[in-house]
């Protein structure tokens, strides 16, 4: 159970890492004043609850830059309502 609570934990951070922060920091370009960008501790919290509870259907995308790259596209598209 150890080795499992490990490896959950190490792919959260991976997912916030590898996934979350290039996309907030593509919006934070795009748009400076979206509420992600604003209230950014509170987007950071709420993803990192998100990520807890979908780590396993996004895992593929943690360890393929094809699938990064297009998680990232389909939120920041998401995220400004394009």
């Amino acid at each position: 159970m150890e080795y499992f609570l490990a490896f959950y934990i190490a792919g959260i951070v991976l997912a916030m890492f590898r996934l979350y922060r290039p996309c907030y920091n593509l919006v934070a370009k795009l748009d400076p004043n979206n509420p992600i960008v604003v209230h950014k501790y509170i987007a950071f919290v709420v993803t990192l609850v998100g990520f807890t509870v979908i780590l396993i259907p996004v895992t593929p995308a943690l360890l393929s830059d094809k699938l990064a790259q297009g998680f990232c596209v389909s939120f920041v598209d998401a995220v400004l309502g394009a």
